[in-house]
């Protein structure tokens, strides 16, 4: 394994086979049968959930009129269960340690006696082939509170992610599981973190796109300690795919409920608890062009002991999947840019104002020297001197560009990437045992690894000055003995002593990052029941992650200026650096002009490494009680109540080398001071749900329900939030609900203490400059007002800094939310439920951190130059931008709104069954007001293709026999690359088209321990959109990696 030099991983083995192996050595005694007198069915059901301490939820309507007859000498729940539902047409399905009780064939009354160890305990009772009338298999209890009721009965929408479905589309992860959720955004994931350096490696979502930071994500309701060194994200790769029964998506602010974080929701990833056998699966796959083999190997085994008093479970996963990079794929080699159109003469004279220039590459960025003077570029290659040329040239200068001609392939040559590698292992170890018939304990353990290479792009010489920190390009000298004959000629005829030399190094390999990551969480807790009515907990946590950063290959500050700058040995005629004291300490001059890979030595001389740690823990404490207080006219008032205190730290440390200002990122020094962050909060929460009316005209059932949560931060003092919703059923079958929530998010440690960092821009698009300096009135008066009277160049490559960082005086966001919607359950359509939710997000005091791009754009176009953003760029003399600040800021306020569709039909089709799953989202606003109250500006996002208008995920299966067959087709509507163009003429291709992919997979089973699928993904090998940034997928928006075939293989073993 990839990091099996760990002791730690030795350490939780023997921990967890521990586990396994103490409960069994304490033998308590066994418990009596359950027995239960002749009553009507509804009491029968709350007497055994009473006497076996267990939660059985039903709707009243399914059990009204009906008897049940008496239980004798049950082994347990289940066997009583069984005796109690005979022949009523009432089947149960067993959710974690929740039963279900629903509409289907009755199972059959099991013995007397005590159940035999060889029997399993299945998870679901309902038969393979269902009659029409019964429940989906998928029909789940889910939360959406702390309180347990069915998932359509919540006042707060709750979709289920299908984790089998997942699977037989070839989606193994979390992430990819959860990439099927229309409400859920891209996050961080393999294909959407190229140039992360600090988060490359992990997978995280961000629900309805308004980021990752707004997203909370529990592992079966519980809190996670954070994988990233910026924010507080879970690692959804450390979580085993195998292990994984279900993923609930709770939509709308459940900050309330689950506390901080969840202003747009939160994803609570469900793993397996009753589990007795083993189970293996592998799924290997292979895309059509050849490449990103990837692999999935999962494994799951567990059992009970003592008389069923107590369980265990264990599991785990492993993942590779290969890098990919934009070399290899044609439509990702090159780049795409809007340019200011030549032929453009003003606003409203119907020509375009700028001009889509797909294939567009710059002379200047060539893996081989080039150099510019008297107005042409030049190129060294292939022994000779080449002047530059392109088919169409778009801009003029040393840092010009366009098409063809001699230019290389931009994204190729700066080594662009589409996916990184990752490899990842994951397990989850857990047992339960009931201490008493009232008591159970249960500890657990959750552990993984993960290894992911990041690479950045080719570094390049650049000779502007602010390049490298300030030292500029290489030069070439007509000493340097590296010099080519042809160059050397140029400058004599020229009368040149010396030429700045621009190029890609792409015989240096690249920088790079290989994140080593390791997680670890413990849980010990107990639980039990009071009385048959109420249930308690309680439990501690602990939590840490470690990554472990090594990184190479990053130029060497001064290493590389003496390396660079050769001459002959007077002595010997050999290169040496022409900088004596360098000379002294070692230095290994190396040639600017050449494409041979760099020697062993070089390369250890001109670039260095770093090891970087960074190690977060969590650690919380708490303890709850829920139940039923007392009884209302139409049901129980149900309650949840408890508290818990959390405390979270960040640890970061740099090598020397980095804090020593000698490594190089992206044309600057690239460095992280040592960090040591904590805080702690103290909450008490509660929730209610009352049943008002049921079974009357026009109030089949009548619900509401409040929850508040109090949180005091050691940091920023106390925050309140809370929810109140209620549901409506006038009928059976026709459900409203609604809920309103208010939630507050403290800032991260990213947030709050990222250290500031400096990168340099190549070509920038100035909103003073030709074919935009006029785009409004506002636009054009402002400019002037910089002492800008004509428009700048379109686009000018005078190289800018940018820096960003953490804000440590930021406070906390505030949001409101509201949710309304209705459900369909038509009894004359047995297996057939529709959804439909309008949902509405506001944030204030938003925290921010606006692109340069932005930044640029928003000073100009407010009413004034006297804005908080305009003080964040500066320019120089002749009014190009110089630096742009874009620090995170409290500066901004936040409106999404849209509306969600499900559809769920199921029913027998001659000799099978078809299934037929529609999701979907249609997005009505998603606006950034950076200073409220002035339209000016506002940045609108709906529409555009971070955010579409709709995003639908359609899957057809029919299941026959031994064989199931099923179609996913996926649909992103079409959008525009500017949302918010200020008029048609902005650009002259805004309009990205939609795209539709489909994916297709067959599953046999073999026997009912043994099957086998295969399946194809992106069926038609549709391609990203060919726009800026979409080459390579957008960050994962769009399918890059084409089509792909897997097979997948597992048996089972009961």
């Amino acid at each position: 394994m990839f990091m099996s030099k760990s002791p730690l991983r030795a350490s939780v083995a023997a921990l967890a086979l521990a586990l396994g192996i103490m409960p069994g050595a304490a033998h308590a005694q066994p418990r009596a049968g359950l027995s239960l007198p002749s009553a009507t069915l509804s009491a029968s059901l709350d007497a055994l959930s009473r006497a076996a301490n267990v939660e059985i939820l039903a709707d009243p309507a399914l059990l009204r009129g009906r008897q049940a007859p008496a239980v004798r000498a049950a082994a347990d729940a289940e066997a009583a269960l069984a005796q109690l539902l005979h022949g009523t047409g009432l089947t149960y399905q067993k959710r974690g340690g929740t039963f279900l009780i629903v509409q289907g064939p009755s199972p059959a009354p099991s013995a007397t006696g005590p159940r035999r160890k060889s029997e399993p305990a299945m998870a679901s009772h309902a038969p393979e082939e269902p009659a029409l009338a019964s429940v989906p298999d998928d029909e789940v209890v889910v939360t959406g509170s702390r309180i347990a009721r069915p998932e359509l009965e919540s006042a707060m929408p709750v979709s289920v992610v299908n984790i089998a479905q997942a699977e037989r589309f070839g989606r193994t992860t979390a992430y990819d599981a959860l990439m099927r959720e229309p409400s859920v955004g891209v996050g961080i994931g393999p294909t959407s973190s190229f140039g992360q350096s600090w988060d490359a490696g992990i997978s995280t979502v961000s629900l309805r796109n308004l980021g990752t930071n707004r997203s909370l994500t529990l592992i079966d309701g519980m809190r996670r300690v954070s994988g990233s060194a910026q924010s507080s994200a879970v690692d959804l790769s450390m979580i085993p795919g195998g292990m994984i029964e279900r993923i609930e998506v709770v939509t709308g602010g459940a900050a309330a409920i689950y506390g901080a974080d969840a202003v747009t929701g939160a994803v609570n990833v469900i793993t397996k608890r009753d589990y007795k056998g083993l189970e293996i699966s592998a799924q290997n796959g292979v895309s059509t062009y050849g490449d990103m083999r990837r692999l999935t190997v999962s494994l799951v085994g567990g059992g009970t002991f003592d008389d069923g008093r107590g369980s265990f479970i264990i599991g785990g996963t492993y993942t590779k999947s290969p890098e990919l990079a934009d070399a290899d794929r044609s439509f990702a080699r090159n780049f795409s840019i809007y340019l200011a159109n030549p032929k453009n003469t003003g606003p409203n004279d119907g020509i375009p104002d700028q001009l889509l220039i797909r294939n567009y590459a710059g002379i200047y960025i060539s893996p081989v020297p080039t150099f510019y003077y008297g107005g042409n570029s030049y190129l060294y290659q292939n022994g000779s001197l080449v002047k530059g040329t392109y088919d169409t040239q778009y801009l003029t200068g040393e840092f010009g560009g366009g098409t063809g001609g001699t230019t290389y392939p931009n994204n190729s040559t700066r080594g662009y990437m589409i996916a990184q590698q990752l490899d990842t292992f994951s397990a989850i170890s857990r047992f339960s045992y009931d201490l008493t018939d009232a008591i159970r304990y249960t500890g657990r353990i959750d552990y993984g690894e993960s290894k992911s290479v990041n690479r950045a792009e080719t570094y390049r010489d650049d000779s502007r000055t602010v390049w490298m920190n300030g030292a500029g390009g290489a030069v070439a000298y007509l000493d340097n003995p590296y010099l080519p004959a042809a160059v050397r000629q140029f400058m004599v005829a020229n009368g040149l002593t010396k030429l700045g030399i621009d190029r890609a190094y792409s015989n240096v390999p690249k920088k790079q990052e290989i994140h080593e990551r390791q997680s670890i969480n413990l849980y010990s807790g107990l639980d039990g029941g009071i009385a048959g009515r109420f249930k308690w907990n309680a439990f501690y946590q602990y939590g840490r992650s470690r990554d472990n950063v090594e990184a190479s290959n990053y130029p060497y500050l001064s290493h590389w200026k003496a390396a660079r700058d050769a001459i002959a040995d007077p002595a010997t005629g050999q290169p040496v650096c022409r900088d004596a004291a360098a000379r002294a300490a070692g230095c290994i001059p190396f040639d600017i002009f050449g494409t041979e890979t760099v020697t062993p030595a070089q390369l250890a001389y001109i670039t260095g490494g770093r090891m970087e740690k960074r190690v977060n823990t969590q650690r919380i404490y708490g303890a709850g009680l829920t139940g039923k207080l007392f009884a209302l006219p139409y049901g129980d008032l149900s309650f949840s109540l408890g508290g818990e205190h959390r405390r979270e730290s960040l640890v970061t440390r740099d090598s020397a080398a980095a804090l020593g200002n000698e490594l190089i990122g992206p044309g600057q020094l690239d460095s992280h001071p040592a960090l040591d962050a904590s805080f702690s909060v103290s909450e008490v929460y509660g929730e209610l749900v009352a049943p008002l009316l049921r079974d009357l005209p026009f109030a089949h059932r009548l619900e509401i329900e409040g929850a508040y949560r109090y949180s005091n931060y050691n940091t920023f003092g106390g925050t309140d939030t809370w929810k109140g919703g209620a549901t409506w059923s006038p009928i059976a079958g026709l459900t409203f609900r609604g809920v309103r929530s208010r939630s507050v998010r403290a800032p991260n440690f990213g947030e709050l203490y990222n250290p500031q960092t400096v990168s340099v821009t190549g070509s920038i698009l100035d909103p003073c400059g030709l074919g935009r300096y006029s785009n409004s009135a506002t636009r054009a008066a402002n400019c002037a007002a910089l002492g800008i009277k004509t428009p700048l160049p379109g686009v000018y490559s005078d190289a800018l800094t940018v820096t960003a960082g953490g804000n440590p005086d930021l406070k906390p966001e505030t949001s409101n939310s509201l949710t309304l919607g209705a459900v369909l359950q038509p009894r004359f359509l047995p297996g057939f439920s529709i959804t439909a939710d309008y949902w509405n997000i506001d944030i204030k005091n938003v925290i921010t951190q606006y692109s340069y791009l932005n930044t640029l754009n928003l000073c100009v176009d407010l009413p004034s130059i006297d804005n908080p953003l305009c003080r964040q760029v500066t320019r120089g003399p002749d009014g190009k931008v110089t630096q742009v600040r874009t620090n995170q800021l409290n500066a901004s306020r936040m409106r999404a709104r849209g509306i969600d569709f499900g559809a769920d039909y199921r029913r027998r089709m001659g000799p099978g069954e078809l299934g037929i799953t529609f999701k979907g989202t249609y997005l009505l606003e998603r606006l950034v007001q950076t200073t409220p109250g002035i339209a000016a500006g506002d940045v609108a996002y709906d529409g555009g293709y971070t955010d579409p208008r709709f995003k639908g995920f359609l899957t057809v299966s029919y299941d026959v026999g031994k064989f199931s067959a099923a179609v996913d087709t996926r649909f992103i509507s079409a959008a525009l690359y500017y949302p918010d163009a200020v008029s048609v003429e902005y650009v002259d291709q805004n309009r990205i088209p939609s795209r539709t992919y489909n994916d297709i997979s067959v599953i046999y089973r073999i026997n009912d321990g043994l099957s086998f699928g295969v399946g194809v993904n992106n069926v038609f090998n549709v391609e990203p959109p060919i726009f800026p940034g979409l080459e390579s997928g957008g960050s994962g928006r769009y399918d890059a990696i084409g089509r792909y075939f897997f097979a997948s293989l597992k048996a089972k073993i009961r």
